[in-house]
């Protein structure tokens, strides 16, 4: 069937035709079921107008069209030149929305080449060669949050002048499709059963109980709740909160004012009576729920559990609704998400490739270097002979 197809490959590296994609880019991604909201052109385009700015990037989109004319596949790519991975790594290809500094990290997962089924062998054979003829422009790729049958791990399979490594890169935690809220409460722990069904008689009992969904109209007042939930929660425990990022601010707000209308994504609060308790923020596409974000406030956190309960309550919709139920990535295997939520971890991958076996070696050390410090920096004996502060 490959053989058969003619294929036409356009290379996008403008931010006014990458604009100009929209409709095609949403054609394509609604006819193909197994791409999540995260390939889709309006989170990847409000990413690159927000990020474009952060760094050394260029857009390097390759579109792939069948003879009429119809967009059959996208490889939404950028090149990144930015220190230290100029350094290690050369300019490096990535998927579009990945690459941030850690304090503005959106943390994409799951982002994957875009391709009509019946056209995936000839997209991927036009992919290489595109990669190939544009060698000169990229010497390493890198590309993480992989689930397990993501396309970009069939490009350069039947070749010796690509090298490939794969790493274990986390966890993707998915709830596992029950018929009820009862049902899925009956999945829980013995010790988180409990917890549930206690503190859903407390709750009850303390007052009126209502879950609020955000609109376009009162998304400020959301998201400055959910910034001041989560900044109660980890300003004396973490060393910054993502939240005071200007650049993640405004990618979360431009989002969700797209997102939003479309029923793609919403922030959910719980209250008691008009008190809020904690917050919530998902996605939602193609009938698979996304849980992205979350906080409370500290105070009667512990007499009300209110975010464990809150987020009890919507996978219990979700099941009710016939929908599926993730929580996006997560880098331990013992996650509170599977022991809380009765989550299923199934495995994701960072893969790299390079034309370069050298450039592959010394990205081997620098990673075993990292970790050998970190491990010497959480040692006890180190920790022991630190000081901790001024005498």
């Amino acid at each position: 069937m490959t053989a058969n197809l003619k294929i036409t490959t356009r290379l996008v590296s403008s931010p006014l035709e990458f604009a100009a994609l929209e409709d095609s880019w949403n054609r394509l991604y609604d006819l193909v079921d197994t791409a999540t909201l995260f390939s889709s052109w309006d989170w990847l385009y409000t990413w690159w107008e927000v990020y474009a700015e952060c760094d050394l990037r260029d857009l390097f989109i390759l579109c792939f069209y069948e003879e009429g004319g119809e967009l059959v596949g996208i490889a939404p790519f950028q090149i990144e030149r930015k220190y230290p991975h100029t350094y290690i790594q050369g300019r490096t290809l990535r998927f579009l929305a990945s690459g941030e500094c850690l304090r503005d990290n959106v943390a994409t997962p799951f982002v994957d080449l875009l391709i009509l089924p019946e056209y995936e062998g000839a997209v991927i054979e036009n992919l290489e060669s595109a990669l190939q003829s544009n060698k000169k422009r990229w010497d390493f790729a890198e590309f993480d949050f992989l689930l397990e049958d993501a396309l970009i791990f069939r490009c350069f399979k039947n070749t010796s002048a690509v090298f490939k490594q794969c790493y274990s890169n986390g966890f993707r935690y998915e709830v596992p499709t029950v018929a009820d809220q009862d049902a899925y409460i009956e999945t829980l722990a013995r010790r988180w059963k409990k917890d549930f069904n206690k503190k859903d008689r407390v709750l009850n009992k303390a007052g009126n109980l209502t879950i609020r969904q955000s609109s376009l109209e009162d998304l400020d007042e959301s998201m400055e709740l959910l910034q001041a939930m989560h900044r109660d929660r980890w300003q004396s425990r973490a060393s910054f909160l993502v939240f005071e990022s200007a650049h993640f601010d405004k990618f979360h707000r431009k989002i969700l004012a797209k997102l939003i209308p479309q029923n793609k994504a919403y922030i959910k609060t719980l209250y008691l009576d008009d008190e809020p308790l904690s917050c919530y923020y998902a996605f939602e596409d193609k009938n698979q729920i996304h849980y992205y974000q979350s906080a409370f406030y500290s105070k009667n956190a512990n007499r009300f559990m209110p975010l464990f309960y809150l987020v009890c309550k919507e996978i219990g919709k979700a099941m009710e609704q016939g929908k599926r139920y993730d929580f996006m990535f997560d880098d331990n295997p013992n996650s509170y998400k599977k022991n809380q939520y009765a989550a299923d971890g199934k495995p994701m991958y960072r893969l790299v490739l390079t034309p370069s076996r050298y450039r592959l070696t010394v990205f081997n050390l620098y990673k075993k270097y990292k970790l050998l410090k970190k491990k010497f920096n959480n040692s006890p004996a180190v920790n022991k002979v630190l000081p901790t502060g001024n005498k």
